[in-house]
């Protein structure tokens, strides 16, 4: 299947993100993926939620793609995202910082094809 046939309409985003975290920090890394992710599909508006991972020996190679309706849907689960984190008492800057993941984040427009 091609991607492009995943993308439901026009306006919808994707949030690609792509982390190497050291081995040893795997299923650390994976016990929190499980949780923000479970909680995506709670929102109004994910439309397509799914994380991937390649073991790369000393570094596993993760890459995380979520689908949202729109960029207000985007931006509405971010604030929620933000106060879930708060409620938990999770930071996830030093949470990677901590384990020596490295992550880039990205924001793409999807297209109607």
């Amino acid at each position: 299947m091609n991607v492009m046939t995943l993308t439901k309409s026009r306006t919808s985003i994707f949030r690609v993100d792509r982390m190497t975290c050291p081995a040893d920090h795997r299923l650390a890394l994976e016990d929190r993926l499980a949780i923000i992710h479970g909680y995506f599909d709670t929102l109004p508006g994910c439309l397509y939620n799914k994380v991937a991972i390649a073991d790369g020996g000393e570094a596993v190679h993760i890459v995380t793609v979520v689908e949202w309706e729109s960029q207000k849907a985007l931006n509405d689960a971010k604030a929620k995202v933000a106060d879930f984190y708060a409620a938990i008492g999770f930071d996830p800057k030093a949470f990677m910082a901590e384990r020596g993941i490295v992550a880039e984040f990205g924001t793409y427009a999807g297209l109607a094809i």
